[in-house]
């Protein structure tokens, strides 16, 4: 038999009560010991699709350029207007970079401003051309990098296929 006291547990030790209380906001108030703590009951998804106020906001015109059938040796140009729709300057956090998703070559993207005031833009701009030797189907991925809480990695998607 032990006889250390400390180590024991007795029908007569007492364990702390747990109180929850659900508040509008949706948070639970939990109360252990006489001591209360917050936690939250949001889903981080829902707190990080909430809009940071006054913060920049990377704008791009559009999404995709689809060049579809592309004859060899023509010089392509996709170009994407950006703007900074919030209310803080916008800084792009490193080059804009292209990701090889399909296809083989890829160009270099050209940006014409670093940083953009509330509301002020920019072009984001690549051109090239495929030889033979390197057709078929090319899907390139932008990445653009910014200060943008809600939207750090902005990717636009550049299709072509060569032939």
């Amino acid at each position: 038999m032990n006889t250390d006291q400390s180590s024991e547990i007795t029908p007569t030790t007492k364990r702390p009560r747990r109180i929850w209380r659900v508040l509008s906001a949706g948070l639970a108030v939990v109360a252990i010991g006489g001591v209360a703590f917050g936690v939250s009951r949001t889903p981080m998804s829902l707190v990080a699709a909430r809009p940071h106020e006054g913060a920049p906001r990377l704008v791009v015109d559009k999404d995709v350029v689809n060049f579809g059938a592309v004859p060899y040796r023509k010089m392509i140009e996709a170009k994407f207007a950006i703007t900074n729709g919030g209310k803080e300057v916008l800084e792009f956090t490193e080059a804009p970079y292209i990701e090889v998703v399909k296809g083989c070559c890829p160009p270099s993207p050209v940006l014409g401003k670093k940083s953009l005031k509330p509301g002020e833009g920019t072009t984001l701009s690549v051109s090239f051309m495929m030889y033979e030797g390197m057709g078929g189907l090319h899907d390139f991925r932008v990445h653009l990098r910014t200060n943008d809480p809600n939207m750090p990695d902005k990717t636009v998607q550049i299709l072509s296929d060569w032939k």
